[in-house]
């Protein structure tokens, strides 16, 4: 028996042992990646409706000095005021229609610090409509692709085109995922609404499409789930989330290259990245004596590591994170057709609402055969620690935006890349 798959035996065996407690599955908002740099648009949400005349509420953190606001790219005055919490807000007038806004978070020399960017739609009561929500006009995807949008209560289907060819159907706040004949060129798309097989609203965007990463074939995600099945569910593996802490986010030690790198939490408790990180290290030290290394991952220096985990814990709003890391240290690849994702898959996902959350993938969830969430394990709230969720992807709030749903996959030692 080859050294690694004897290890998942013992591992499976050990699993057993666990008491698994009730699993609370309800879901709701996870952990909040906030930084002291970033700025976040509260309400309203990305593909919203409004009123001509709206309020957009803000959260920003320590570090931000000023706000830049951009309706429709141009600039849009306003005074930044906000509370003891970073949280403020600004009225906004705009006309009918779809319209863009980006508000920037500016350091003390007027340097962007980090941006929010979303779409709304200004509609005339009773007045069909249609906006979509995601990819973003102008936007960069890898294919194939996944489309939502949102419309008005009497549109019972969209009809989505590129080109003035159609790529398919789908009911509003639904996925439409298409894989695109040719990559690394633009695409006019168009959500075409749809009332009692009429024509009501249209809403257009430019996209340009890339080719997607090949799924490589590894057994780590064997190593990943069976290290999942040692931690209990029921709430003694806690989750927090602290604002003044300076801490990993990791409920037990972690130790790399025979030196303590993050102390875990007396308490056992955690966050989602910390989390993730905790079982990734703990798969790469199980890798090690598996194929009798040296005890590094892929040469990655004891400081360097700390460098590992700040993309691991995703660098900006809307960041890959685990994708990052796994490809800068050459560890893993993104995994970007959602047929190819597995379970025992990392993910990184981002919600309409600007929240993110950090996972290790289960399974999709299907709805007359239409991929419309995802079961995962991680830390959060909701299920009092460690436990199993699952989301819905949607057009708005707090559904997942199907353009920020990012997987990785980590690599055999054997298929280690050079990373400096």
């Amino acid at each position: 028996m080859h050294r690694l798959s004897a290890l998942l035996t013992v591992l499976a065996l050990a699993a057993c042992q666990n008491e698994p407690g009730k699993v609370n599955r309800s879901g709701g908002q996870n952990a909040d990646f906030e930084r002291d740099t970033t700025v976040r648009v509260l309400a309203p949400v990305n593909g919203d409706t409004v009123d001509g005349t709206f309020v957009l509420q803000y959260r920003a953190g320590g570090a931000v000095a000023d706000l830049a606001l951009q309706v429709d790219e141009e600039p849009y005055a306003m005074t930044y005021t906000p509370d003891r919490q970073g949280e403020g807000e600004v009225t906004i007038e705009v006309g009918e229609g779809r319209h863009t806004l980006r508000l920037a978070g500016l350091d003390a020399d007027g340097a962007e610090l980090s941006h929010f960017d979303l779409t709304v739609r200004n509609v005339v009561a009773e007045t069909p409509w249609v906006t979509v929500s995601s990819p973003a006009d102008g936007a960069t995807v890898t294919n194939p692709v996944a489309f939502t949008a949102s419309a008005a209560d009497d549109v019972d289907e969209i009809v989505w085109r590129a080109d003035g060819v159609e790529l398919g159907r789908s009911l509003p706040s639904r996925v439409l995922r298409h894989e695109f004949p040719e990559s690394g060129v633009s695409y006019e798309v168009e959500a075409v609404a749809m009332a009692d097989g009429e024509v009501v609203a249209r809403d257009a965007l430019t996209i340009t499409v890339t080719e997607g990463s090949d799924a490589p074939i590894t057994s780590v995600n064997d190593l990943v789930l069976a290290n999942l099945a040692g931690y209990p569910l029921d709430g003694s593996y806690a989750y927090w989330w602290p604002d003044d802490v300076d801490w990993g986010g990791n409920p037990n030690d972690i130790y790399y290259l025979g030196r303590m790198f993050s102390p875990g939490d007396p308490e056992r408790r955690s966050y989602c990245v910390g989390m993730t990180f905790e079982v990734f290290m703990a798969v790469q030290e199980q890798l090690n004596e598996a194929y009798a290394g040296d005890g590094s991952i892929n040469g990655v220096p004891f400081d360097e590591l700390y460098d590992l985990r700040t993309d691991w814990f995703v660098r900006e709003l809307y960041g890959r994170g685990i994708v990052d890391a796994m490809e800068n240290y050459g560890i893993g690849d993104a995994i970007t057709d959602f047929d190819d994702v597995q379970p025992g898959d990392i993910i990184q996902f981002w919600r309409h609402s600007g929240s993110g959350h950090n996972a290790i993938f289960i399974d999709w969830l299907y709805d007359d055969g239409e991929i419309v969430g995802f079961e995962y394990w991680s830390t959060q709230g909701s299920t009092d620690g460690v436990g199993y969720n699952d989301e819905r992807f949607g057009s708005t709030g707090s559904s997942v935006d199907p353009s920020f749903f990012f997987a990785g996959r980590l690599r055999m030692p054997e298929d280690w890349a050079p990373w400096r």
